[in-house]
């Protein structure tokens, strides 16, 4: 393993997935690339995006609004990282799967770790459970309930030892 990837969002569920993704970045001393996108009404018009987090305002992305964001999102993880210098940031563009699957190609992660909102939620354009089991790396899920509730893919399941999850702390994600 050379990076982990992590699909940011701001929800406990997403800092639960940030604390196992920099638990084992910072155990194996490996990168961690942070992936995050800018939410949108719409799902393949991405130059729209919500201003805000109560998802009352849409504003047109300009490269002033795009150095905000990836400065609060750095902002956001700072302090939580310490003095971890192998990290980097993304601000994704377009659907979440076609992105990761172009990071991928690129070789900027070979495991990634994303926060379980839900059990059906929508995760670039299809059920987070079918992208997640169906997904070419192993892929770790945590939450939705509690932090150390993990599900795994089966290219995660086959590995779980060198996730430093031990048998019975996860469930194998059906999709």
């Amino acid at each position: 393993m050379e990076a982990i990837g992590l699909c940011s969002h701001y929800s406990r569920q997403g800092d639960w997935a940030f604390d196992y993704a920099f638990g084992l970045s910072s155990k194996k001393d490996i990168q961690l690339n942070i992936f995050h996108w800018l939410e949108s009404p719409f799902r393949f018009r991405r130059e729209i995006v919500y201003a805000d987090s109560k998802k009352q305002e849409v504003v047109r992305v300009t490269d002033e609004f795009q150095v905000k964001k990836e400065l609060e999102l750095r902002e956001y993880y700072e302090a939580k990282l310490g003095d971890f210098v192998k990290v980097g940031f993304r601000l994704c563009e377009g659907n979440e799967g076609a992105e990761l699957a172009r990071c991928l190609r690129r070789r900027e992660y070979d495991l990634l770790v994303m926060g379980y909102l839900d059990r059906g939620a929508d995760f670039g354009g299809q059920v987070i459970e079918r992208f997640a089991s169906n997904f070419r790396t192993p892929v770790v899920m945590v939450g939705p309930d509690k932090p150390n509730s993990f599900h795994l893919n089966r290219l995660a399941a086959d590995i779980a030892d060198q996730l430093g999850i031990k048998e019975g702390e996860w469930s194998l994600i059906e999709g």
